[in-house]
Parts: C-alpha cells; sequence; structure tokens
C-alpha cells in the first residue's frame, strides 16, 4: 500500500460501526412520517444522502412531513441512548495510533453532524486528538459526493491534494474523493465491491 501524508476517512461504517444506531434513527425518523423501512434497506440509507433516500422511500414532500422527518433525525442523534449503539471495529484504534505515530495527518469527512462524531469518539474511547481536522454535513452547503467537503478539509488544513488519500465504505465516498483530486481507498467490511476499479482494503490494518 502507498504510503500518505494525510489520510482522511470517512465515519460511519468506516471508523466507528454505527449500524446498529443509524437503524434506529432512521426507522423512528421514518415513522414520524409515516414509513416503515425495512431492515434489509438500512445499509442503502446509510450510504446515500438524506434527501436520496427519503425520495427513494416515496416520504410524503409537504414541508411539514420533511421539516418533521429532519428535527426527529437532529433529536435522534444527540440522543445518549442512540450514540450508546454505536461500536468499535477491532482494526480502528490500532490503525489511527499508528499512523498517527508516524506523523501523519489524520481527519474526517463525513455526512454525519460534528458534535455526534465527537460524542460517539469520546463514548468509544478514540482520542479526538489524533484528528487534524472533522468535517462535517453543516461546514458545506453540498455534500458527498460532491468534493466540497473533502476539499473543506484541505482548506482547513491549508494544504493540496498532493499526498493525501480518503478512506471510506461507500461508492459516493469513492467519487467524492475522484472530484477532489485525493486518493480513493474503499474499505469493503463486508465484501460488497469485488468488481471495484478502486483500491480495496478489507481492513485498516493494510493501510501501514
Amino acid at each position: 500500500m502507498e504510503e500518505f501524508d494525510v489520510y482522511l476517512f470517512d465515519f460511519d461504517g468506516t471508523l466507528v460501526d454505527s449500524h446498529d444506531s443509524l437503524k434506529e434513527i432512521f426507522k423512528r425518523a421514518y415513522k414520524a412520517v409515516g414509513v416503515d423501512v425495512d431492515d434489509n434497506y438500512i445499509l442503502r440509507l446509510m450510504r446515500v444522502q438524506l434527501q436520496q433516500g427519503y425520495r427513494e422511500l416515496n416520504a410524503p414532500e409537504d414541508e411539514d412531513s420533511i421539516n418533521l422527518f429532519a428535527c426527529e433525525i437532529i433529536r435522534l442523534l444527540d440522543d445518549e441512548e442512540i450514540t450508546k449503539l454505536v461500536k468499535n471495529y477491532d482494526d480502528v484504534k490500532q490503525a489511527l495510533f499508528i499512523l498517527h505515530s508516524m506523523g501523519k495527518k489524520l481527519g474526517i469527512v463525513t455526512s454525519n453532524n460534528q458534535k455526534h462524531v465527537r460524542d460517539v469518539l469520546r463514548h468509544l474511547g478514540i482520542d479526538e486528538n489524533y484528528f487534524s481536522v472533522i468535517v462535517g454535513n453543516t461546514e458545506t452547503k453540498k455534500h458527498k459526493p460532491n468534493p466540497d467537503p473533502i476539499l473543506k478539509a484541505l482548506e482547513l488544513l491549508n494544504i493540496s491534494s498532493d499526498g493525501v488519500c480518503y478512506v471510506g465504505d461507500g461508492l459516493d465516498d469513492m467519487e467524492c474523493a475522484v472530484n477532489s483530486g485525493v486518493y480513493p481507498i474503499l474499505l469493503d467490511r463486508l465484501d460488497e465491491y469485488g468488481d471495484s476499479n478502486h483500491i480495496v482494503i478489507k481492513t485498516l490494518e493494510e493501510l501501514y
């Protein structure tokens, strides 16, 4: 594996196992607007923008329903019991420790919000000081696969895209990386992307 100066990471599904927490969030938020979500569709919702998932499920598009849904998502992300459902992956703490010890700059670029990210990091005992930058869904108007979130991270780090990679578990992550000029690395924990044209890793240990 090529060595980089800066390692940017997606959050959900990459650094933290948030499947159970997002399952609760989506089920409750969609139920508030009268939509039942099948468990098998949760992973899909984790991989696309909220607006896209909302449209795919044919959720009501009146202003009151959309506002209710958005408020429920925000409220549930702040729920302490929801945060406790997020779990560690076995490879993450060691990978972050080693990369940080090697003098690499680390960052998080996510479609989640910064507060929830920091709450989860504290809950899981992951040192927030590892990360030189955290870009969430309020730092840019456009979101993945648009390049703006990664470009914002580069701006805050005051660096170019040279020597930077982005590690994520979804194709939107890869598109965002390509669009922003950084090196895309697809983390395929669930063996979903055997035919991918991107560099694919099964564990973060492969980064070092």
